[in-house]
This record gives C-alpha cells, sequence and structure tokens, in this order.
C-alpha cells in the first residue's frame, strides 16, 4: 500500500504568493491611480495645445504635471487598461494607422477573376505564369472565388436535374392520361356503332 506523499510547503507558499498583502495592493491601486490621473491630464494638454498626442510627448508633459517632477514611463501607459485607452482615443497618429489597416483589410487583394468565362482554348503556361507571380493572399483570394463560382454551378446543376424530372414525369402522366382517354372513346365509339345496328 502506498504511502500518499504529504503535501509539500513549497505549494502552500506559492499560493500564498498569489495574493499580495493587504498594504501591496493599495500601493499598486495608487500607482494605477496616479498614471490615470497624469496620462489624462497630459493628453488634455496636448489637446487643448493642439499638439500632437504620442507616447513621448505624453511622457514629456506628464513631467511637468507631476508634483514629484517624476511623470509616467511608456511601459506604465501600455500596461494600465485605461490610460492606454484614453491615449488611443485622443492619438491621432493611432487613429491613423487604426484607419489604414481597416482600408487594407476591406480593399481585395487582387481583381475578382471570371471563373465561369474562362476560355478552355486558353494559353495554359501563360496562365500559369501569372499565377506564380501572384502573392500568397492573392491566390487565396482567387481561389475562393473559384470554389464558390463551383459550389453555384453544382447547385445550380442539381436544380436543372431536378426541375428536368418534375418535366420528364409530367410529360409521362399526360401521356399516360391521353392514351386513357383514347381509349375511352374508342369504347364509347364501339359501343354506339352496335346500338345502330340493332
Amino acid at each position: 500500500m502506498k504511502r500518499t506523499p504529504p503535501s509539500s510547503p513549497s505549494s502552500h507558499m506559492k499560493s500564498e504568493r498569489k495574493q499580495p498583502p493587504p498594504w501591496l495592493q493599495k500601493h499598486y491601486e495608487e500607482k494605477r491611480q496616479r498614471t490615470i490621473r497624469l496620462v489624462k491630464a497630459a493628453v488634455d494638454q496636448l489637446v487643448n495645445t493642439k499638439q500632437p498626442v504620442t507616447l513621448e510627448a505624453i511622457c514629456r508633459a506628464s513631467s511637468t504635471l507631476d508634483p514629484e517632477g517624476r511623470g509616467v514611463k511608456k511601459s506604465a501607459i501600455l500596461e494600465n487598461p485605461e490610460a492606454h485607452t484614453y491615449y488611443r482615443e485622443h492619438s491621432t497618429s493611432y487613429q491613423t494607422m487604426k484607419q489604414r489597416n481597416r482600408k487594407q483589410r476591406k480593399k481585395p487583394s487582387a481583381p475578382a477573376p471570371q471563373p465561369l468565362r474562362i476560355d478552355p482554348n486558353r494559353d495554359v503556361d501563360r496562365v500559369r505564369y501569372r499565377y506564380l507571380q501572384m502573392t500568397k493572399p492573392e491566390i487565396v483570394e482567387h481561389l475562393l472565388i473559384v470554389e464558390q463560382a463551383y459550389a453555384e454551378v453544382h447547385q445550380q446543376l442539381a436544380q436543372l436535374q431536378f426541375q428536368l424530372l418534375e418535366l420528364e414525369h409530367q410529360r409521362d402522366e399526360e401521356q399516360r392520361q391521353a392514351r386513357r382517354q383514347s381509349k375511352q372513346k374508342g369504347g364509347k365509339a364501339q359501343n354506339h356503332d352496335g346500338t345502330e345496328e340493332l
């Protein structure tokens, strides 16, 4: 029978280290609020004086606004979510970069090809050379468009086949009804001729 090893004291020490003491938590909160306060004051000053809002400008302005003269560092701004958000909202360079990235995502990487208008007698070597000059995102975009068109063609083909089966079934039914009606008319004519001879 194996004995279960007693829990090592190091595991207890690790769990206790996860939670800092109350006085240290208070110290961290004061530093966090100080960073937020100085960043907001520095950003507001830069906006009011129509200066560009950058991380470097915030650090310089915060030094003049801080009574202790220390200001804030870039790392403090980046690690503080509220301060970083306030900087991004007022930074023209950040907003410009964000808009540029958004336009690049919306802009297609390659012109949309026409997969349904491909000439079967085209020069394959020339097409292969054009594909080799394309970038990987352009090839992926091209492949997605071709696959989508291929799926749509197969869907249309399945619908046409289903409609063709329905038309064939309808035509067979009409032919059976026509033959049935012709037989009925032929039988009535024979009965009518027999009564006249009597």
